[in-house]
């Protein structure tokens, strides 16, 4: 008998599309689907720039599967809580040489034409 694929948020179950898998060491990468076992309920999962004898086969509802947004909001610097997006900004540690502090900040903010602002 054939099984359909769990409705996950941000998942879309097909060959090709883009998601974050968790390896056996339990570290987070960027994957894609190579192909799906509509019988076992299960997707090929290949790791974005390893090589293909790392694909690894994950049960279509596994824990270790989860939207590729997740990264890209972590990369930037902003969450998600409780299904409404809410930015934050990161501040990180300034540079200092000779004296001078060297820090600059890019903003994307919506709607806003503005350069990115830098100071020293």
């Amino acid at each position: 008998m054939t099984k359909h694929p769990p409705n996950r948020r941000g998942i879309s179950f097909e060959v090709g599309a883009q998601l974050e898998a968790r390896d056996r060491l339990k570290n987070w990468y960027p994957a894609h689907i190579e192909d799906i076992d509509y019988e076992e309920g299960k997707v090929l999962i290949h790791f974005k720039r390893w090589n293909h004898r790392y694909d690894e086969w994950f049960c279509w509802d596994s824990p270790y599967l989860r939207p590729l947004e997740k990264i890209q909001l972590r990369k930037e610097g902003l969450h998600e809580e409780d299904g409404s997006s809410r930015c934050f900004l990161v501040l990180l540690p300034s540079l200092e040489c000779s004296g001078a502090v060297l820090a600059q900040c890019s903003l994307d903010l919506l709607g806003s034409s503005s350069p990115p602002s830098s100071a020293s």
